[in-house]
């Protein structure tokens, strides 16, 4: 039997209650050993109910023998700082995504984990699901990938953490938080090539932020296969579906859940899972996280694991980049009417203003 492992949170806000209920969920595999955020009071909560450690020093708890492995769940900024201390202390390290704003440090991450003999994963959470999972294990019965198209959209009104609303449109909204879980997708299914061409299109709908809210995006791969992404914060009922175009048929994973080749049902969740997919809280996620949790620790421990590598987030990243290159050629205020500049410019007052009581991205 095996210790459980050593695990030392990073950053107590909105996410990381998701990662706090799979640790929960998993106590003879993985221990909180101690939780950091620069608010003592969010790192307390965190930690008091696992009886570990609450600190606001990132450097004190990485001296601390007992923990194994980190988990960053901090606002996106501090990722890649935070995950190469980690990394340099030699504690294995789980990020929540991105791993780092641009490809380029993303894959110095990826690669200083290598050198330094740690695993480094990315929280691409929705990778962890069981239809994801058939997916892959069956991935010869559907012959020859052709096309993949994905939508995923949601209803946003308004910042979900205050750094969303002042985030530069140069430096992405709905492209750089949303469309890594879509494109990973498509990474995942296109293998170990990039694309040979991109083509975004991207728009802004809300005042609520700077940053595009809507995008389309069009990628050619070799061989002649084809993706198409479409991601929005503003459709009231949420749309989450995966279409795979094989040459033996059609795979299609609704709502993250079900899966269906030729429309015959081969994968559904247990029940409860989903209650209304449409609506926001109408699924239970909490199985995406402990699945991942426990790919984690099966790669912390040296074992066959499903985790996301630094090196497959990178190139995610790396692809990010392009698509926000031409997104920025091609995006536009849609607006209707365009709202005066001292509106458009007073953020801050919209964020305080703003009704939800949790808004920090953990």
């Amino acid at each position: 039997m095996e210790n459980p492992l050593g695990l030392a949170l990073v950053g107590c806000g909105r996410i990381s209650g998701a990662h706090l209920g799979a640790v929960g969920q998993l106590a003879d595999r993985v221990r909180l050993v101690a939780a950091v955020d620069r608010d003592p009071a969010a790192a307390q909560a965190a930690a008091r109910p696992f009886g570990a450690v609450a600190s606001d020093d990132l450097a004190q708890v990485l001296a601390m023998p007992e923990v194994e492995a980190v988990l960053i769940a901090s606002p996106n900024d501090l990722h890649a700082e935070q995950a190469m201390a980690a990394i340099a202390a030699g504690k294995h390290v789980l990020v929540e995504k991105p791993l780092a704003p641009t490809g380029e440090e993303a894959l110095a991450l990826a690669q200083a984990a290598a050198d330094k003999g740690v695993v480094l994963a990315a929280g691409h959470t929705y990778r962890q699901g069981p239809a994801f999972h058939y997916l892959l294990d069956h991935w010869q019965d559907f012959g020859k990938l052709m096309a993949v198209e994905v939508t995923s959209c949601v209803r946003w009104n308004g910042p979900q953490a205050p750094w969303w609303a002042t985030r530069k449109p140069e430096e992405g909204l709905i492209l750089s938080l949303f469309a890594p879980h879509s494109l990973d997708f498509v990474q995942m299914c296109m293998g170990a090539d990039d694309p040979v061409r991109v083509h975004a299109e991207a728009a802004r709908w809300q005042t609520g932020w700077q940053g595009e809210d809507q995008a389309m995006i069009l990628l050619a791969y070799p061989g002649r296969r084809m993706a198409s992404v479409h991601i929005s914060y503003n459709q009231p009922s949420i749309i989450d579906r995966k279409v795979l175009h094989f040459s033996k048929g059609v795979v299609e994973i609704e709502d993250g859940e079900f899966l269906r080749f030729n429309r015959e049902l081969l994968v559904e969740p247990a029940p409860g899972v989903v209650r209304d997919a449409r609506v926001m809280g109408g699924r239970d996620l909490g199985h995406y996280f402990r699945i991942q949790m426990e790919e984690f620790v099966a790669a912390a421990r040296g074992r066959p694991h499903r985790s996301v590598s630094g090196f497959d987030a990178a190139r995610t990243i790396a692809l990010i980049d392009r698509i926000l290159a031409d997104a920025r050629r091609n995006g536009a205020d849609a607006i209707d009417p365009p709202p005066p500049p001292e509106l458009a410019l007073d953020i801050t007052a919209q964020v305080k203003a703003d009704a939800f009581s949790d808004r920090r991205e953990g």
